[in-house]
């Protein structure tokens, strides 16, 4: 149901008809001819009829009443192709401003098949007008008038504003980012737009931030079936235009100041400010993460040209902190907390990049009213954002210091013991996967080193273990080599078209030397792995693409001139405390640093190569993830932004290893089986496991269900809710013989 913003009733479209047939008489535009058009006076008559039978919009249409309608689609669309003139915008406006009207009060299944027709007969004309307009604003702001809104507006009458995407935009452009950009700009700053359709928009930009959105093609198979190298290669070439294009497009169309006038207009109502907060934090802090040749001018930006941090992110924050104080249950299933960590995760990577904001971070009393928040010094995220936070910002140079410091190490104490080792895991070992924070504020880090040491016990173990199966990962991809060589194969397993779409999967099986089969080569993309250095062996990260005193992966790299790679923002906060050089000790300035810009390219190449090697064969990935132990640093992936390394793809897919005809293995389509014995399902899920594992406590659960669990809710039984380490479980071979032997069995 259309809400009350989008709303419009019978009387609106009358006065946009009236309009309509007044310039249309003007241009001497839709002549009656038969069908083709009406004069003014038959125009209203026919919509007269058509208002009294459709009652409120919603009532359906009888076939005279729909042969009515026809008449005034059929107008509208003959003025709309004899105009001719692409500068002719208060001619096209009127159009599209009676067709999106028609479009949200007609709500029967005639009306909306009409609205598609007319669409679809004057498609040409609307992606023509779509790109000039957007020339014609760029020349003469306000040119177009309200066409754009109108434009936009008949699309989202059609399909609705949640069914629209980031994907949609990209295609009305003609897969042009920065077209993308340019539209969200304008429904974001255009106040006579509904709320609906600027929050559309917000989502829109968001989802822009994702790989899936550049990766547009749904026969892919068919474009990248040529050599591995080609496929990456050519994913890698379309996701570093796209980056680039973005936030090429966030600086150039003001996109932070059309986010900023948006919230404005709707201050007097906390629930939508709360849902555009949350799409342009969201926005920024992915495009602030990720490494691109523009993040530098980003950042810039920000620092410089816009004060919607300090005027609008701050304030928010402490505008939603006495919603939340009022709440003792306060958790993350309410949109306030939801938005303050989205906020808090903003201030981590805005306060590592830019110096600007930290001082006021620091010097107000911002981070003590977010720790005062009920129950937030219990959950682990928000604890550790809160940490990096307060590092970035060095908080030991301001005023609440010792306040900070003995509320943060209270919250620590008072953690359970596993929850103390599962919060140092999160801020040392698996630093690759975290938001950055930097340890050149020497005095917060010594404050602050009960949380930012290792587990006692995990020294050198994760090291150990992340070394071993880094050299195992190494030798797999050596072998995979050789095997391309000697044979071809479907690419990443892809099935051909002759293949039964509904053949089941396989349940893996343990020790199988063609396990290695199933990881494809990632091929290295515009030459980064020359000269990125093999990659470390905790983080799997290349060793030149990390900083040599933060550790985290670089998006702005300088070189020393003795050649140290150093993070921009880390090696500046380090010269505030010593004109030296981290690593030897030698006096250094920032005069003395260059960019290094080549290493940024290859840093970005590094990234973009793997996401798109992900989109190929996301359970690669998978695979590697599910092979590396619990306490081990993770493998170089992410979740689904551009910042991130490789997307996992679906967590609720299963495994799809390749069946092998020789290894006699089982298919089934699904785990969900139904008539499957109780003692093989998932203690978790209810699905028959696959890789059966067995708690200390008895209890049986699908290996990935539970890594997901414990990822997700911490080293807990879903069981019992009593410790448990992935560690402590152990696989359950009868088991699972016992179920292949069923599978086998079964008839599907």
């Amino acid at each position: 149901m259309v809400s009350m913003d989008a709303t419009y009733t019978a009387h609106d479209v009358m006065l946009a008809l009236q309009r309509l047939s007044g310039v249309a008489t003007t241009r001497a535009l839709g002549i009656p001819d038969g069908t083709s058009g009406c004069s003014p006076e038959e125009l209203q008559q026919r919509w007269q009829v058509v208002a009294s039978v459709a009652g409120n919009g919603y009532n359906e249409l009888d076939p005279m009443t729909v042969e009515h309608l026809k008449v005034i689609y059929n107008y509208i669309e003959t003025v709309i192709i004899a105009c001719g003139a692409p500068d002719s915008f208060d001619v096209y406006e009127v159009c599209f401003e009676c067709l999106s009207k028609m479009g949200f009060f007609l709500q029967s299944q005639a009306s909306k098949e009409l609205l598609f027709h007319t669409l679809e007969d004057v498609h040409e004309v609307y992606d023509v007008l779509l790109s000039c307009v957007e020339t014609y604003e760029w020349v003469q702001p306000g040119a177009t008038g309200l066409l754009r809104l109108w434009m936009l507006q008949v699309v989202f009458s059609c399909f609705g504003f949640n069914v629209i995407s980031g994907r949609h935009l990209m295609e009305l452009t003609d897969n042009d980012v920065s077209g993308a950009v340019s539209l969200v700009s304008f429904m974001l700053r255009c106040q006579e737009a509904p709320f609906e359709m600027q929050a559309a928009a917000g989502r829109c930009l968001v989802e822009l931030t994702t790989a899936d959105s550049v990766f547009l093609a749904d026969d892919r198979a068919g474009e990248l079936a040529d050599s591995q190298n080609q496929a990456i290669g050519k994913l890698t070439g379309m996701l570093n235009k796209h980056v680039n294009g973005l936030i090429k497009g966030l600086i150039q169309f003001d996109v932070v100041e059309a986010f900023g006038r948006c919230i404005c207009q709707h201050q007097m109502s906390h629930g939508r400010t709360d849902v555009i907060v949350k799409h342009f934090l969201t926005t920024i802090h992915n495009c602030l993460l990720y490494c691109s040749e523009n993040q530098k001018k980003l950042r810039q930006h920000l620092a410089t040209q816009s004060t919607v941090v300090q005027d609008i992110m701050i304030p928010y924050v402490l505008n939603i902190l006495p919603a939340l104080y009022d709440q003792p249950m306060a958790g993350p299933s309410i949109i306030e907390w939801q938005n303050l960590k989205s906020a808090m995760q903003t201030f981590v990577v805005v306060s590592f990049n830019i110096n600007v904001f930290r001082p006021q971070l620091r010097d107000m009393d911002t981070i003590p009213k977010i720790c005062e928040v009920p129950n937030i010094l219990s959950h682990i995220s928000m604890l550790e954002l809160l940490i990096k936070i307060a590092i970035n910002v060095d908080y030991s140079k301001g005023v609440y210091f010792d306040v900070i410091t003995s509320t943060l190490r209270g919250a620590f104490e008072r953690l359970p013991l596993e929850s103390q080792r599962r919060l140092q895991r999160r801020l040392t070992s698996e630093q690759s996967m975290r938001l950055p924070y930097s340890k050149s504020s020497i005095k917060a880090v010594e404050a602050l080193s009960f949380c930012l040491m290792p587990p006692s016990g995990e020294e050198t173990k994760d090291v150990q273990v992340a070394v071993s199966q880094q050299n195992k990962h190494r030798k797999k991809e050596m072998r995979m080599m050789k095997n391309k060589c000697r044979k071809r194969k479907r690419l990443f397993n892809q099935k051909s078209s002759k293949e039964d779409p509904n053949m089941p999967l396989a349940p893996e099986e343990e020790d199988s030397s063609d396990d290695d089969d199933d990881m494809p080569p990632l091929i290295p993309a515009d030459n980064w792995e020359p000269h990125l250095g093999a990659a470390d062996q905790v983080t799997s990260i290349p060793t030149k693409a990390l900083c040599e005193l933060s550790g985290a992966m670089m998006c702005d790299p300088v070189m020393t001139p003795d050649g140290h790679l150093f993070e921009r923002a880390a090696i500046e906060d380090w010269m505030t405390v010593s004109a030296s050089n981290p690593r030897t000790g030698a006096p250094l300035t920032m005069e003395d640093c260059q960019p290094a810009t080549q290493v940024q390219e290859y840093i970005q190449g590094y990234q973009m190569q793997m996401i798109s090697a992900c989109q190929i064969a996301p359970e690669a990935f998978e695979q590697v993830r599910q092979e590396a132990p619990a306490s081990a640093a993770p493998a170089p992936v992410g979740g689904k932004f551009l910042s991130d390394l490789p997307s996992l793809g679906d967590p609720n897919k299963p495994p799809s290893p390749v069946a092998k005809k020789e290894k006699g293995k089982i298919k089934i389509t699904s785990r969900s089986v139904v008539d499957c014995p109780e003692d093989m399902r998932c203690a978790i899920d209810g699905k028959v496991c696959i890789n059966p594992v067995r708690s200390p406590y008895g209890h049986l659960f699908e290996k990935k269900t539970l890594e997901r669990w414990m990822a997700n809710c911490g080293s807990v039984c879903p069981a019992t809710q009593k410790p448990l380490r992935m560690e402590e479980c152990q696989a359950d071979h009868d088991m699972k013989k016992r179920i292949v032997k069923f599978l086998k069995n079964a008839d599907f």
